[in-house]
């Protein structure tokens, strides 16, 4: 069975196609990043994906469930979603915040068991954030901010992630950080996980697979390091991109004109 089968699927709100005839099958333990140009729908795909935007056509199975006929509480237990803009409490400290990943398996008029507490400890340790466990979340750096909402997926302990934009306000140092415990959590723990990026040479560097999103369509799909060079990328994004080899990694540059040479064309 795979982790997460979309079927013809489409959404269409107020005339306007934002995803169509879109068909994925992703399996267990890999990790998709989406990727396309601005308005290519990638953020309505991972959010229809997630649950959290109904789709107009079309229907979207993980483990086998569709997870639009499902309870919030029951879909919960399925997928985590990591927003791009995640809405942070005030006066929340990191560990309480994180704790409210566990909510889908108790409720919330229950308190999180010993078990729970020792699942967030946990993860607070593997993402790198014990010593701020009893800050305020609102005081946290960009990336410390992030980490916390990561924990708080994976406290959810479900076995599909979707993220959208997960690096986003990042400095560079704090992007490849956080894709690197990213990466760490799907090759020691086989989630699967479907997220998006902007950053074509990070997506194709941490990803298993890319899938390419043109006007609301799948351009193309297929191993990382296959789509990075393919023609479609170009096309996609109407700009001459370039594969460099930088120490055995693929860096994506677009082919820019001159200033020099633009001025020489523009005078003849």
């Amino acid at each position: 069975m795979s982790a997460i089968d979309v079927h013809s699927l489409g959404v269409t709100i107020d005339g306007a196609v934002l995803l169509s005839e879109v068909t994925l099958s992703l399996e267990v333990g890999r990790w998709y990043t989406v990727i396309g140009p601005n308005g290519a729908g990638k953020t309505t795909l991972v959010e229809t994906v997630a649950g959290v935007r109904a789709p107009s056509t079309g229907s979207v199975l993980i483990e086998g469930h569709d997870v639009h006929a499902l309870k919030e509480r029951d879909r919960a237990r399925l997928v985590a979603l990591v927003p791009q803009h995640p809405v942070i409490p005030a006066g929340m400290d990191v560990w309480d915040y994180v704790i409210l990943g566990r909510t889908p398996h108790h409720g919330l008029l229950r308190g999180g068991s010993a078990s729970d507490d020792a699942l967030v400890d946990d993860v607070l340790a593997r993402v790198g954030l014990t010593r701020l466990a009893h800050r305020d979340v609102t005081t946290l750096s960009g990336g410390e901010r992030q980490r916390a909402v990561w924990a708080r997926a994976l406290v959810q302990s479900t076995r599909v992630v979707v993220l959208d934009e997960p690096t986003t306000g990042m400095d560079v140092r704090h992007q490849t950080e956080m894709l690197e415990l990213l990466r760490r959590e799907v090759d020691d723990c086989g989630l699967t996980v479907l997220a998006t990026l902007h950053d074509l040479t990070l997506a194709g560097q941490f990803a298993d697979d890319l899938i390419l999103l043109e006007g609301g369509r799948v351009r193309e799909t297929g191993l990382a390091r296959d789509v990075v060079r393919s023609p479609a990328l170009s096309a996609a994004y109407g700009t001459e991109l370039r594969v460099v080899d930088v120490d055995g990694a693929d860096v994506v540059v677009p082919v820019v004109t001159r200033v020099s040479e633009r001025a020489v064309t523009s005078s003849t």
